[in-house]
């Protein structure tokens, strides 16, 4: 749980409550990214360039928003998902490779 349920409670029939907005934030996001390139020329217009892109190359895990929705009805406790993080927001570590002939 990101953050915790039982610290609200159920607002009166007919009304919306109180809770501030923007009360609620998520985990940071934080992602590098990396870009490597190696041109060689074997004459004066032939060209052969390496690309190697890396992304996220870190492999820091980025956490989604946690679900914001406390009570889903106006009876009953708070919902079973209420602060519970269920995805990432970024994918993993991905790399791409690339070779362009320049002429």
């Amino acid at each position: 749980m990101y953050f915790n349920p039982t610290a609200f409670i159920q607002p009166r029939a007919g009304t919306y409550g109180n809770a501030g907005r923007n009360i609620l934030t998520g985990p940071g996001l934080v992602e590098t990214d990396l870009f490597l390139a190696k041109k060689l020329a074997f004459s004066e217009r032939l060209h052969l360039q390496f690309r190697a892109e890396f992304f996220n190359i870190l492999n820091h895990t980025n956490f989604n928003t946690p679900n914001p929705v406390v009570y889903t009805a106006a009876t009953g406790g708070p919902s079973p998902t209420a602060g519970v993080i269920t995805s990432t927001a970024t994918t993993s570590r991905q790399i791409q490779l690339g070779l362009k002939l320049l002429w």
